[in-house]
């Protein structure tokens, strides 16, 4: 019985440690990571958390519907990239774990004499040896001018060794440094835990903002029927956009406002990636459109040469004197056809004639004059275009812990690579092929930036030659 228990303790000992090794393996650590490089290449080129109008303007159904199954529109917060992240956790800390002891006994159990094993195993650039011919005088001057030489940063003891009359010196700077990369997977973890915190406790959504109109509350992405209340009213005062030569849109930008309790609190013009903050919430501009305007325009009649100017508000009949109908503008397209802004006009003429369509065009304005099939053209001149600004609208509680857990990773970072441990260790004893005879031993070791150190070492070995 005693046997079989022992084989079924070293059975799970055995398991527990193959779990151990495979979340501690290096090579687990490098899938993970280009797993999650992959997949932030794919966050960025498929647009995130967009409403279904706007990603069916690309898609087909189909592809939005197998893209919103699979995830891959709100990827951040999907279960296989929360999988990803846990499994990376485990990693780190699994790692941690198994390495941190190692490393731990260089401030538990240093190494304090200079033996002949540590003198041998070290590296022969970094071991000096000094005899003097004859035994000092008075030895308590070497001793005192030994223990002058750790001045400095340098933290240093005093030992009696093990072989008789010895005294052993070991000095040191930059233990903490091995524990640079440990920082670093801590650095890691604090920035999962800021993005976690974000996921859970935040909230990121959108709302569209009319010039001249006020809003306090908005809309998820999710949920596109419940508003949340924000606390306060934000007020687009006014919305501009510049156009390049082709149409497209060239750069955009909202005048908001931000009023707590009907006063004003905040305002800023904010552009793309400048937004405004205020109580948690942070609004970016993200689109706009448009939704009205006035749209100045030339009636001409063909046969009589007379040339009326109307004023049209976009979405509004109007009807002309005389008996010459009605007129609508019924939308404006900012560059249709790549033709630059564009009206979309609705005539009725009356008396019989059927009502028919057409588009103006304020870089064509004589574009209607070709169409001889009509007894009239129009000739688009300007608009008053309203427009309404689209925010994003992000509350992130745990922006500041990843903001932390950065500045965590950046000092780690500089203390992995830049500073290193640094230990001396000088045995001053009797020469053993000469009794009468004093020997000092000195023995150097630098865990990173070694030919650094050994420039460093023979200053030390300099300095003690000059004692003669």
């Amino acid at each position: 019985m005693k046997v079989a228990g022992k084989k079924e303790i070293n059975k799970k000992r055995s398991l527990g440690s193959g779990v151990v090794a495979i979340f501690s393996s290096l090579k687990l650590t490098i899938f993970l990571l280009i797993t999650l490089a992959l997949v932030s290449i794919i966050g960025t080129v498929i647009p995130q958390n967009m409403l279904r109008a706007d990603y069916l303007k690309v898609y087909k159904e189909s592809t939005y519907a197998t893209l919103k199954a699979v995830g891959f529109l709100d990827m951040y917060h999907s279960w296989w990239f929360v999988l990803i992240l846990t499994l990376l956790t485990i990693n780190l800390i699994a790692c941690s774990w198994k390495h941190f002891p190692r490393t731990w006994r260089f401030f538990s159990h240093p190494t304090r004499l200079l033996d002949k094993i540590l003198e041998k195993a070290s590296d022969p650039a970094l071991v000096w040896r000094r005899s003097w011919k004859v035994m000092p005088d008075d030895p308590a001057t070497l001793v005192s001018r030994l223990e002058g030489l750790w001045a400095g940063n340098w933290q240093w003891s005093k030992h009696d060794g093990e072989q008789g009359a010895e005294i052993h010196y070991v000095a040191g700077k930059g233990r903490w440094s091995r524990l640079g990369v440990y920082f670093v997977h801590l650095s890691v973890l604090v920035i999962f835990a800021g993005g976690i915190i974000g996921s859970v406790f935040g909230v990121k959504g959108y709302v569209n903002i009319p010039e001249g109109e006020k809003v306090s509350t908005f809309y998820t992405y999710g949920d596109q029927r419940t508003p949340i209340d924000i606390g306060y009213a934000v007020e687009c005062r006014d919305f501009s956009v510049e156009f390049y030569e082709s149409g497209g849109p060239k750069e955009y930008s909202s005048d908001l406002a931000i009023y707590d309790n009907g006063k004003l609190i905040k305002e800023k013009i904010i552009e793309v990636n400048h937004p405004i903050s205020y109580k948690g919430f942070t609004f970016y501009q993200s689109s706009y459109g448009a939704y009205g305007g006035v749209v100045d325009l030339e009636l001409n009649f063909r046969e009589t040469g007379l040339v009326l100017p109307l004023k049209l508000e976009v979405g509004r009949p109007l009807r002309l004197p005389e008996n010459w109908g009605w007129i609508e503008a019924l939308k404006f397209e900012e560059n249709y056809m790549r033709m630059g802004p564009s009206v979309l006009i609705l005539r009725d003429p009356g008396n019989g004639i059927k009502p028919y369509q057409f588009w103006v065009f304020l870089r064509f304005p004589e574009f209607g004059k070709e169409n001889g099939k009509t007894a009239e053209f129009c000739s688009f001149k300007n608009i008053e275009q309203l427009y309404y600004t689209g925010l994003q609208v992000n509350k992130d509680p745990g922006v500041w812990v990843v903001w932390i857990g950065c500045l965590m990773m950046i000092l780690g970072l500089y203390v992995a690579f830049f500073m290193s441990h640094r230990r001396l260790w000088l045995r001053l004893a009797c020469d053993p092929d000469n009794p009468k005879r004093l020997q000092l031993v000195l023995v150097g070791n630098a865990n990173k930036n070694q030919p650094s150190f050994e420039l460093e070492f023979e200053e030390w070995a300099e300095k003690i030659k000059s004692w003669d």
